[in-house]
């Protein structure tokens, strides 16, 4: 997916090269909007990690180039000394950790950032939760700064920097087709509260919820509850999965946008929903359960803590009695970009770096062989 490249407004530049490791698919992967914020500003390298990466960038116009592993090692490999920094930004949560302790050993020096964006343990218990702290800590000793999304995240990583999701939309028109549901925009998991759901359509009967958004293919639990929670409240709408292009149609269509993630839960401690941001970026008013995020969000959020006062709150809104929207100036990626230059600028191994006599070397030929669009073996 080639870049946007447009900018909003002038900004400073520092002498940076971007390389952004992701796990997901560009459709709906939270970090290709921040990717796209960088490359407006630092040449930047927008890499989908996986058994044959895909490498995207850097300029706007290029193509995205998957390479076999070794290919793509290669391609790595060539990126010299020269007067920029490169900045590694790992955002691969616990996948493929042998390949990011190669290229921390063996490409050319740099800073290497850690994106914690939550508690990357997750769900999992035993075993399997055991090997995903070791490979987190292991992705922590690779890493020469830590930046968090939720501020709770310092709690398990006290030496991080706050840097924050943020959304790509923009204020959006809400015309007299709007419709009056209540909309549930989501990656449906075990963090949604089906009971508090349950209990709220059972309350308000005339107020619709439309669900958005998906399930994950090996969670058939959750899959079954939204399939339970239609089938027993007419008022419950399903609609299925959405990607990133579909946001901005979904989230015109609404005034108000409920969360009801289950609260005092230890998966929903260290969240920073995207779904807040999009909504909020949107002009839509927030109601949410009464999570950490919500509570530090506070000023644009409308925090519930049962019930009854999710309905009654609902209703405030929908009547146009309540609304927390006028406070709220929109939280965008190139705010979040000029954060994570601040938090890189202030490191000593970046300006150590800053400091090194550039030498000649082989960008132009790794550059250009991402940029030939061409195809890997």
């Amino acid at each position: 997916m080639p870049f946007d490249t447009r900018t909003d407004s002038p900004r400073r530049v520092e002498k940076f090269r971007f390389f952004v490791f992701t796990c997901r698919k560009a459709a709906s992967d939270f970090r290709l909007p921040l990717a796209e914020a960088l490359s407006r500003d630092y040449e930047t390298y927008y890499i989908w990690l996986k058994r044959r990466p895909i490498v995207s960038g850097p300029r706007g116009c290029d193509q995205p180039v998957e390479m076999n592993l070794l290919r793509f090692l290669m391609f790595m490999l060539g990126f010299g000394r020269d007067d920029k920094v490169n900045i590694y930004f790992n955002s691969t949560n616990t996948y493929f950790p042998g390949v990011m302790v190669f290229l921390r050993c063996f490409v050319t020096a740099g800073v290497w950032c850690l994106d914690m964006h939550d508690d990357l343990r997750y769900h999992n218990t035993g075993l399997t939760r055991l090997r995903e702290a070791l490979i987190v800590r292991l992705l922590i000793a690779c890493s020469d700064v830590i930046v968090n999304a939720a501020p709770m995240l310092a709690e398990l990583f006290p030496g991080s920097r706050h840097l924050g999701n943020a959304s790509h939309i923009r204020p959006l028109a809400h015309g007299a087709e709007t419709k009056d549901g209540v909309l549930v925009i989501a990656s449906f998991d075990e963090r949604l509260d089906v009971d508090f759901l349950s209990r709220l359509a059972a309350l308000r009967p005339q107020m619709q919820f439309h669900l958005h958004g998906w399930t994950r293919p090996d969670d058939p639990v959750t899959a079954e509850k939204i399939r339970i929670l239609k089938a027993q409240h007419a008022n419950i709408h399903y609609y299925g999965g959405y990607t990133t292009d579909d946001l901005p149609a979904i989230l015109g269509s609404y005034r108000v946008s409920l969360a009801p993630y289950l609260a005092d839960a230890l998966i929903t401690r260290y969240i920073d929903p995207l779904r807040y941001y999009h909504c909020l970026n949107a002009g839509l008013e927030v109601v949410s359960t009464d999570i950490p995020q919500a509570t530090y969000m506070g000023r644009w959020i409308h925090v519930v803590h049962d019930v009854k006062e999710c309905a009654e709150t609902l209703e405030a809104v929908q009547a146009g009695k309540l609304a927390k929207q006028p406070g709220y100036t929109p939280i965008t990626w190139e705010q979040r970009v000029d954060r994570l230059v601040e938090i890189l600028r202030a490191l000593p191994r970046t300006q150590a770096l800053g400091a090194r006599r550039p030498r000649r070397d082989s960008v132009e030929m790794a550059t250009a062989e991402v940029g030939s669009g061409s195809a890997g073996d």
